[in-house]
Order: structure tokens, then sequence, then C-alpha cells
């Protein structure tokens, strides 16, 4: 623990005083004053909650002159690190009561998100020693003005509750000696609208050397300020969708059981980064914190997604929720199976390790008799048994049995919680040995992506460079024809407009060929939402290349989603190329 305290110089300005009182009982609106001060006699104005000018008689003064001072120390994002002993993403600058570093004690569970730029927390509401409250309210007085001591450009309150009543800033004589103006808002995090505004004041105070960092806080520091730091990671540190996701459930202290907090890690995995924001790969080195080198696996949440991008991180005899699958009242099946994520990816889990054995596991709630409630739950295992083995896997690999209401895994009490207790569980009876010295496997994410010298010669560049060679195979990437996230509008100039034009000339010359138009998506958002904008984005080729005179006869096309990525999906640059259009050559 270290405590900071700051001794205020009055500014050296003939006939202006910047005057530092303290005054904690004030619980007034401040005053963001700006503007000119012109005093016929001595004048005070208060600017914060303990901060006041004092301007003599005759004297004027340009307030936002004053606010452009020149620093005495440099705040830099390595100034914060080292001043508030940053070593990882977990790393508590203030603890769930507000302490260990005094000037922000208003803060609760504050920790980096991005050195010197980004910090999530909560408010030091129902904890507070003189100002005890409600915990559903803004941070307090102190609070904002603590950050404004400490340089920050700006706190945002995630919730709606309360906020009418908080002032809307702070200014403050800074611990760099200069006058610092903090400004206070709200901001809703289930609002994409919102969302997009903090990620764009997260980008300015990581770029432009005048902007202090950013406090995004909600009432504990666990759930909502959880998710806007997942999403910053997303956005600037290229986490993927689940190690953000990770980074929440972490980020709760292990409160994330609730079957709503399952909305929130959808959010993460859906969330999709703005080209916009995107910063260099030496500043991310800069600001973005590691996580714990330990990390304690009952904190995270894992899902059958897991299996297949992680399988390294599941031990035998582990329970996997399908948490996407879910029976009504008494129910033994659901529609569309075959089309269920979590059907999916567990049978893609089976088709990647012909080691793994499993058992299917059927539950209830607590409604009923007993022995109906077992055979309800044996019914919904069969249901799901039965899927597996008429799509082609062997009865050798998978059991299945009920359990009834045994082992809840939330409330019977309320109907909201029990729904979640009518579930399937995963058993994993045996797998594949995987390494297991670090949480995620880079091979696992990008088990079937291509390398550089294969990317090369993926492309339909290289091809028509190269066609005259034996064992190029028959299926290229269409250079650069780059779809913006979300769309399938044909780009009509640039680099990849003109290798499609290319290719219009080889199939007029070659016209005994058939082509195959294969469209895919990255692995961001929702898996029926990328296999129809694939199909999009290859009909806007199909139909482009019959507007210039190839027939119709001779294409197909189709989407595939996110399915073979060619280059991890982990990063930006990874993504970019997984939005591809493919062409497979094919002979009469």
């Amino acid at each position: 623990m270290q405590n900071f305290s700051t001794t205020f110089d009055l500014y050296p300005i003939e006939g202006i005083n910047f005057v530092f009182m303290h005054h904690p009982f004030l619980a007034i609106l401040l005053l963001l004053f700006t503007g000119t001060v012109c005093a016929q006699t001595e004048d005070t104005v208060k600017v914060g909650l303990d901060t006041y000018i004092v301007v003599s008689g005759g004297k004027t003064l340009n307030i936002d002159s004053l606010l452009k001072a020149d620093p005495r120390l440099v705040l830099t994002s390595d100034f914060y690190k080292k001043r508030y002993v940053e070593t990882d993403l977990m790393y508590k600058i203030t603890d769930n009561k507000g302490n260990g570093f005094d000037s922000l004690y208003g803060t609760r569970n504050m920790r980096p998100i991005l050195h010197g730029v980004a910090y999530r927390g909560g408010a030091n509401n129902y904890y507070h020693l003189i100002d005890k409250r409600d915990n559903h309210n803004p941070i307090p007085l102190d609070g904002m003005h603590g950050l404004c001591q400490e340089g920050f450009s700006k706190g945002i309150y995630l919730y709606r509750e309360n906020f009418e009543e908080s002032p809307v800033g702070d200014t403050c004589n800074c611990i760099d000696s200069t006058l610092n103006r903090l400004e206070y808002e709200q901001r809703d995090y289930f609002d994409s609208t919102h969302v997009y505004d903090m990620l764009k004041s997260t980008y300015e105070a990581a770029t432009k050397a005048d902007v202090g960092p950013v406090y995004l806080h909600c009432w504990n520091g666990w759930h909502a300020s959880g998710f806007i730091g997942a999403v910053i990671l997303k956005q600037f540190c290229d986490y993927s969708s689940w190690d953000a996701v990770n980074y929440w459930d972490l980020g709760t202290d292990g409160a994330n059981t609730s079957p709503r907090y399952q909305t929130q890690r959808e959010r993460i995995k859906n969330f999709e980064s703005y080209p916009e924001f995107t910063i260099s790969d030496s500043l991310q080195d800069c600001l973005c914190p590691p996580l714990p080198e330990n990390i304690d696996s009952t904190q995270l949440h894992i899902e059958m997604e897991h299996l297949v991008v992680v399988p390294e991180a599941i031990p035998i005899g582990f329970h996997i929720v399908l948490y996407n699958v879910k029976f009504g009242s008494g129910k033994t099946s659901f529609s569309n199976i075959s089309r269920n994520s979590d059907i999916a990816y567990l049978k893609t889990a089976l088709d990647n390790d012909p080691n793994l054995i499993i058992e299917v596991g059927g539950y209830t709630d607590n409604s009923g008799s007993h022995a109906k409630n077992v055979t309800i739950s044996k019914q919904r295992a069969k249901f799901v048994y039965d899927h597996l083995i008429e799509s082609g896997y062997s009865t050798d690999r998978i059991t299945y049995q009920g359990y009834g209401p045994a082992k809840p895994i939330y409330s019977n009490r309320y109907k909201s919680t029990r729904e979640g207790n009518r579930r399937i569980e995963i058993k994993i009876i045996n797998k594949t040995e995987h390494s297991s010295d670090k949480l995620v496997d880079e091979k696992g994410y990008d088990k079937d992506v291509k390398t550089e010298d294969e990317l090369i010669e993926s492309y339909l560049t290289y091809f028509f460079a190269h066609q005259d060679e034996e064992g190029l195979g028959s299926t290229f990437i269409i250079d650069s024809l780059a779809f913006a996230s979300g769309s399938f509008d044909l780009p009509l100039s640039g680099y990849g407009f003109d290798n499609l034009n290319a290719l219009v000339q080889y199939l007029k010359e070659k016209k005994g060929l058939k082509v195959n138009i294969n469209g895919f998506t990255d692995s961001s958002g929702i898996a029926e939402k990328n296999e129809a904008l694939s199909e999009s984005r290859a009909k806007a080729v199909y139909d482009y290349l019959i507007s210039q005179g190839i027939g119709a006869e001779r294409l197909i096309y189709m989407g595939y989603g996110s399915a073979k990525p060619v280059a991890p999906n982990r990063y930006l640059w990874g993504r970019d190329i997984n939005r591809r259009i493919e062409v497979e050559f094919m002979r009469d």
C-alpha cells in the first residue's frame, strides 16, 4: 500500500492567488467556471470542492489560460503505472472499502485497464466512513475531487440511477501543480452509442498528451465496469473474445454465478472493434497491462466453446453446462437442435479430438415429484444423445444419464433462476491430454490457420503469376477485396476491385472453367448472422461477375460464416483477412 500527500503552491501570477482549502462537509453543486474574472475589489471564485481562486482588485484572470499552465510533472502512462504500482489487470489501487490510496478514497475496487489512460471501479458510498449513503449512487464528492487532483480528465458513471443529483465535474489543483478540470458524465453501458462514446474518450486519453486518464465506474466495480473494461481490452489490446470474457469473470471477485450475467458474456464476445480507434503496436506495448501470472480457474466461466478453443484448459471429469440449450418447464426437447450453437461446438469438439468421450447429463429444477423429474431429465439427455448418434458419432464415445433436480447451479426459489437448472451438462470422461502450463494454448486458437508463406501462396495474384506451375491447388483468395465489418457492399475501387476485374478477364479467356464463390466472415458476432453475411458477400461478387458478362451457369455462390479461418481471429489484421472471398476453379 502506498499513500501520497500533495503540497499545493500558490500560482506565481501577480494579483492572483490559487488557494487549496479543505471543506469536506460541502455538498453543493460544483461550479465549472469558464471565461474571465475581472475584480474591482478582491474577489474569491470557487472552482472546485475545496479549491478557490483569489483575484486582487483591478486584476483580470482568464480561467481557460490558467488551465493551460505548464505542468511541473509529465503525467505519462509510465508515471501512473509507477505511482499506483500497477502490476496487472487485477491489481487493486483501492480495495472493496475504498482503502489503499488516500487521495482516491472515494473510489472502490479501482483497477487499471490501460496504464495511465483508462481505469475501472466503483463508487465508495456504502462503505464511506463519513458520507455513507446508498450503494446505488454516482461517485461521492471526495472521489470526484480525488480523481481531479490525480490528473484525470473524465469520470464516467455507467448507470442512470440518481445521476441527476450529481455535480457534472470539478476543478482543482492537480498533482503536477496546474489547475485541472475533471468532467463527470453519465453513459449507459447497455447502449452501443454510449459504448462508442466511451471508446472515443479512451482513445483521446491514449493519443493526446493533454488529455488525462478516464475513470469508468459502476457501483461495486465488478460487472458494468468489467464489461466496458473487457471491451476496451478487445479494442486496444487485441484481446480475443474468450480472453475478454475470462477477464470479466476474474474482475467480478466471484460474483459471477447469476444466469443473467450470461448476457454480459455474449455482449463481450459479440463486440467488434472500431477501425477508427486503432492504436499502434508500440503504444499497445506501453498501455496494456498483463493478466495475473497465477489465475484461479474456479473463478472462470466455462462454456462448450472452450472445449473447442482451449481444450487444454478443460480437465477430465469436468462438467460443462450447455447454457444455450434451454428446455421449457416439463419439456424434453427443443426445436432446431442442429442449429443450436452449443450443440455445434460439441460436434466440433468431438470432430477435433478422436479421444474425446462424454456423458450427456440431464437436469431439472425442483418443481414436481423427484421420480418424475429424474425421468424428465433422462429424456432430455436422451434427446441430445439421439441427435449426436444420428449425426454419425459412435455410441462408444457417448452415454447419457438423468439426474433430476440434483446439483442445482442456481436458486430454485425464483422462476427466473429455475430455468437455468433445466439444463444439459457434458461430463468429460476422456480426452487427449494437452499442455496445461498456460491458460490458453495459442495453437489451440490458431489450429487451422495458414502460415505467412501459405497465405502468400493462397492469393489470386499469386496464382496468376504462377499458374503454369504444378501443385498450386484450385482455391484462392481475391487479394484485398476487403468488406467493411458487418457490410456486404462490394468495394468498387482500389486494389481488391482491380483483382476482381483480373478474375473477370481470366474467366473470359478460360471459357471451360466454372467457379464456386465462397464467402467468409471473421469470428465476431452471432454464427447465424455471420452465415447470412458471408453468403451476401459471395452473392455480391456473383452478381458483379454476371454483370461483366460471365454466364450464371458457370457460377455458384455459398456462405460459410466464420468457418475455416485462414488467419488468427485474435488479431485485428487476422480478422480483416478472414472477411474474404475465395474462388474455387472447377472444370467441366
